[in-house]
């Protein structure tokens, strides 16, 4: 695989560009120091080339000043996009988990494949309403050897343009959304109770959550492991 990251030199905007593409190949455990970078005084904006393909958010980024130096609004795609550039140059199929906030279902899905079945596919996931991550989560992963305490929330159209092997709605309010979701994929509902929406909310967290874990790694690893 080639990356090759083009810019005009002392090009701050390409530094920011670097630091998401070797956030991305640290997750799918490519070596970072991959990257091939290349001065091009003529270039307008930074750009990762992927085998040759340029990366490219798929949105336009809002409120982003120009580059002192290209003196132009650089296109700086997201960490998760040059992943998941990244996972199809390598072969990886992909699948996209969505739920209502993104703060525990479909965080959860995502970690437990990446660090289960990592080696044949890549993970992500996205919310209609993105919330800010739910901390027994980050906790009841941690006891199984995950660290999810750096991760963020995303909003669903962050992916729009994407292709997925697999797209799974975890809970029926995201399921609505997910049928007209314009993204890519074969479309599965696998619905979870939300821990969050007990009506003994703040007594029990962890162990319901720790719960949906352990439900979770049954049905979905099982799941998708078998659709190799």
């Amino acid at each position: 695989m080639d990356i090759q990251l083009v810019s005009r030199p002392d090009c701050p905007a390409a530094q920011g560009l670097q630091r998401n593409a070797s956030s991305a190949m640290t997750a799918l455990g490519v070596r970072s120091d991959a990257i091939v970078l290349r001065e091009d005084g003529s270039c307008r904006c930074p750009a990762l080339l992927i085998d040759g393909a340029p990366v490219c958010s798929c949105l336009p980024k809002k409120d982003v000043a120009p580059c002192p130096v290209c003196r132009a609004v650089p296109d700086i795609p997201d960490m998760e996009i040059i992943r998941w550039h990244l996972a199809r140059a390598l072969g990886r199929k992909t699948v996209l988990f969505v739920c209502s906030g993104n703060a525990v279902r479909s965080q959860m899905a995502e970690a437990l494949v990446n660090h289960a079945l990592g080696n044949t596919w890549a993970a992500f996931s996205g919310g209609i309403m993105p919330m800010q991550i739910w901390k027994p989560v980050v906790k009841v992963l941690r006891e199984i050897g995950i660290d999810a305490g750096g991760k963020q929330s995303k909003h669903i159209e962050l992916f729009l343009g994407c292709h997925f092997d697999l797209i799974i709605s975890l809970c029926s309010d995201a399921d609505a959304f997910c049928t007209a979701f314009p993204g890519e994929g074969m479309r599965e509902h696998m619905p979870f109770e939300d821990p969050m929406t007990s009506s003994f909310f703040g007594v029990g967290d962890t162990e319901r959550t720790r719960t949906l874990r352990n439900n979770m790694k049954s049905r979905l690893l099982s799941y998708i492991g078998g659709s190799q």
